[in-house]
């Protein structure tokens, strides 16, 4: 029950000013009736993950309860493109959608970045709370301003750690150690105050670049660790479970609002709910993902959590987040 008043409480946040669409369903031409929309969805993720099903299933079910008239296809491992020019496209008006971060959505909304810093959320119980708030809702507000729509923001992707060769208990030992993170500020900076290198490559040549030593290793989700197969030139995990992803599905405003208003309405329902379907499915896999590494060689290190906790506190002073950590999280009831 919990769950599904979250997912509403997500969907009207999302629906903003749609929630009067369905009063005039006679409206528009025979030919808006019979044209077809279509929508291309990139993402970095494998074809063979867990969120690439999430996605497919999105097209499955718009298709189905649009009657064939929002066509959606998926294309895994960026085969449409890295996702800054997508992005670019989706605020000139393509049709195209994409699978990214808080981290990307900071270019235009700087606040927004918190949800990639270290140890800001617990959990996905908690990271789908801070999507009730006033402030979130402000934040979905402000990215329509600059033509970007979110269908939802509720895809979760699971907790990220350091992997690599050496064992870390405490950031101390992680000093000097250089590891792919991807290029946004607040991944940068929670990095940096845990005590590693920081270094953004692009997610395909991280294999390459640990097996030829260019970088010491990476902090990743479980997700990503497996379908890459990362226990092929990684021997631990540090479980530091620093960043809970949560990734978002954003399109142009400009393509869009061009929708049937009935469109508009199934397309932010389905994306919602099968997001959220989806990111309890991963929540779900976390100890089988990490017996598949188990079994593959890798060691589970148990880290001092609460130091890397503490670390952070500078990351945060840093890109100026404390004040609005203490606001949402007061909002939300979190101590």
């Amino acid at each position: 029950m919990k769950g599904r008043m979250i997912k509403g409480a997500l969907f009207c946040m999302l629906l903003g000013g749609l929630v009067a669409c369905g009063g005039n369903k006679e409206a528009g031409s025979k030919a808006e009736e019979k044209k077809v929309y279509e929508l291309k969805i990139s993402t970095t993720q494998a074809e063979s993950s867990v969120i690439v099903q999430g996605l497919q299933e999105l097209a499955k079910e718009v298709d189905e309860k649009t009657s064939g008239g929002l066509k959606i296809t998926v294309y895994p491992s960026s085969s449409l493109g890295v996702e800054e020019d997508i992005i670019d496209q989706a605020v000139q008006g393509i049709n195209v959608a994409v699978l990214t971060d808080a981290g990307r959505m900071s270019d235009y909304v700087p606040e927004i970045g918190i949800f990639n810093m270290a140890y800001f959320v617990d959990n996905y119980d908690e990271a789908l709370k801070v999507m009730e708030t006033e402030t979130f809702k402000g934040w979905l507000n402000e990215l329509t301003e600059h033509n970007l729509r979110v269908l939802t923001f509720n895809y979760y992707d699971g907790a990220r750690s350091f992997m690599g060769h050496k064992e870390a208990k405490v950031p101390a030992d992680l000093k000097g150690i250089v590891v792919r993170t991807p290029g946004a500020a607040p991944y940068v900076e929670s990095m940096k105050a845990m005590g590693v290198t920081p270094y953004n490559i692009a997610w395909s040549e991280v294999y390459n670049g640990i097996q030829t030593k260019s970088i010491d290793g990476c902090e990743v989700q479980y997700t990503s660790a497996v379908s890459s197969h990362i226990y092929e030139v990684c021997k631990v995990v540090n479980k530091t479970e620093h960043i809970n992803l949560l990734n978002c599905l954003v399109t142009g405003e400009g393509w869009f609002s061009k929708l049937p208003e009935e469109y508009k309405t199934i397309l932010l329902e389905t994306a919602n709910e099968t997001a959220y379907n989806n990111g309890k499915k991963i929540e779900s896999m976390q100890a089988e993902m990490e017996k598949t590494l188990v079994d593959n060689g890798m060691k589970i290190v148990k880290v001092d959590k609460e130091a890397f906790k503490k670390s952070v506190e500078k990351a945060y002073d840093a890109l100026k987040y404390t004040d609005l950590r203490k606001k949402i999280y007061e909002e939300i009831g979190k101590n």
